[in-house]
């Protein structure tokens, strides 16, 4: 039944969510709130303005504009804030404050005018309809900070309840907490989906980015590192190789294309295994690879492209015999450079006499 598969992905979902560890959570959020933040922020605004509106309820049960005319307009002091911060944070969290302040300053503003009504008995209806406020907010947020805005919503109930007297007290919480449950278990389920939707997103990127036969990165992300530059913060040692195949024209030419893939696709499952987790290895094009080593200097890069060279050169599980040259230089802080240093030491390698490492 397809309930039945349904509840199966949910739990295989949450499964995926708890495996997860502090920096993918960071991520995932992060993603999700990049994602929704704009339909967010927009529908706040959109809230706060249409908040104002109730004045001409509050006209119908007061006879007058009057007296909730200052509380339901300060909202516009919250919103003008809301607007300026929002444009200078990028952190989830922060983004998710922001919109959980502007959500709680409408409810704060909608009591304030509650205290100027002579009848407040419908003060139940408008607290319900809160619910969808913060119901919009939990786009963006944690699971558990929408458990805590709940919370905190219960709070200013009791407490405005010192002076706004609510004469339904008792139906007020008795309909917000079944409420504000239904919205947090609501934000856990959306939480669950979007990890779906990350996931097959993170596949698609990885895609992007991956060559097809070498199971490598592709170009892709080197213009992306080359573009954003994306290396220049870093404070510990980063060099640079590129490889290339001696002969890799005579290996084609000989023994045919297949066997050359073979070659390929060798060649980039070895550099794959012999470089460290957060090194990058990209095929740069035909049968040139670019290499780089984060917190390596470029004397530890030249003996560790030194021995690959010896490996491959000894090695007899290759669809061929074949031998690499190299070419190694340090990152000097502008990785276009860079790359044009790392092309000269492969270039010297490869006319002083192939199967060598050169460094700059």
């Amino acid at each position: 039944m397809k309930i039945i598969e349904n509840a199966k992905a949910l739990l295989n979902l949450f499964k995926d969510y708890r495996s997860m560890n502090d920096d993918d959570l960071a991520d995932f959020y992060q993603s999700k709130c990049d994602y929704y933040q704009n339909y967010v922020a927009i529908s706040l605004v959109v809230g706060a303005f249409f908040s104002i509106t109730y004045i001409f309820s509050d006209y119908l049960l007061n006879g007058t504009y009057l007296p909730t005319l200052i509380p339901r307009f300060s909202i516009l002091v919250a919103l003008a804030l809301f607007l300026v911060l929002i444009n200078f944070v990028r952190d989830s969290k922060l983004i998710t404050f922001l919109d959980f302040a502007l959500a709680h300053c409408i409810v704060l503003a909608t009591m304030w005018s509650i205290y100027h009504l002579d009848i407040k008995v419908h003060a139940s209806e408008g607290f319900i309809i809160m619910n969808v406020v913060f119901l919009t907010v939990g786009f963006v947020s944690r699971p558990r900070y929408t458990f805590l805005s709940s919370v905190i919503f219960i709070l200013e109930i009791l407490i405005t309840n010192t002076f706004n007297h609510y004469p339904n007290l008792d139906i007020i919480l008795a309909l917000q907490i079944p409420v504000g449950l239904a919205v947090i278990s609501s934000h856990v389920l959306l939480t669950l989906y979007y990890l779906d939707h990350y996931r097959v997103r993170q596949k698609l990127e990885l895609a992007m980015v991956t060559d097809p036969l070498t199971q490598v990165y592709n170009r892709h992300l080197l213009e992306k590192i080359v573009t954003k530059n994306a290396l220049i913060d870093a404070q510990e040692p980063i060099a640079i190789a590129m490889l290339d195949i001696d002969y890799f024209k005579q290996v084609n030419d000989e023994h045919g294309h297949y066997t050359g893939d073979l070659t390929l696709l060798y060649i980039g499952k070895k550099l794959s295994t012999e470089t460290h987790g957060d090194d990058y290895v990209i095929r740069f094009g035909g049968e040139e690879f670019i290499i780089i080593f984060k917190n390596c200097d470029v004397n530890n890069a030249c003996a560790r492209m030194e021995q690959f060279r010896r490996d491959i050169e000894a090695a007899t599980d290759t669809p061929v015999p074949f031998t690499v040259s190299v070419g190694v230089s340090k990152y000097t802080g502008d990785f276009a450079k860079s790359i044009q240093n790392v092309d000269s030491a492969l270039y010297k390698a490869k006319n002083t006499g192939r199967n060598k490492v050169v460094v700059v």
